[in-house]
């Protein structure tokens, strides 16, 4: 049975936490055309779901060039070793709307991308970039270490 952990962590990480073992931390790297709304982020680690996303507390948009900080905590996962298969899918919300548990929000903001896979290890951290516009589409980009 698929145990589905949804974490819905609407805030915003200025600071990246202390490396910890029991964590895969995301750097996300925004390169982008104009600011969006939110960033929600879905992770899969062996059929283990997790779900979040990331916004302004005071509702103002995600800069265009605003760094982020979100880890994946292992403690949301039944059983899982240290190095796993990490999925990763990340949509954009081109305008601001309140955070919702069920993330569905208006199909006209809504811009998914095409998801990245890669092996990650509890306790390292990865780059990813996100680029694009609302008009071409916005695409996630894994950073060489």
């Amino acid at each position: 049975m698929l145990a589905i952990a949804v974490i819905f962590a609407f805030h915003r990480t200025d600071q990246p936490s202390e490396n910890n073992e029991n964590e895969i931390a995301l750097q996300i790297q925004l390169d982008l055309k104009e600011d969006v709304g939110l960033l929600i982020i879905d992770s899969d680690i062996d059929g283990q779901k997790e779900s979040g996303g990331i916004s302004n507390a005071d509702k103002t948009m995600l800069k265009k060039d605003d760094l982020i900080y979100w880890s994946i905590d292992k403690q949301h996962y039944e059983t899982v070793s240290d190095m796993v298969e990490l999925l990763l899918n990340f949509t954009v919300i081109t305008e601001y709307c309140d955070p919702n548990y069920e993330n569905i929000y208006p199909e006209e903001y809504t811009m998914p991308m095409k998801s990245i896979t890669f092996t990650a290890k509890f306790g390292d951290a990865y780059s990813i970039r996100i680029t694009g516009d609302k008009v071409n589409g916005y695409q996630a980009i894994m950073e060489q270490a």
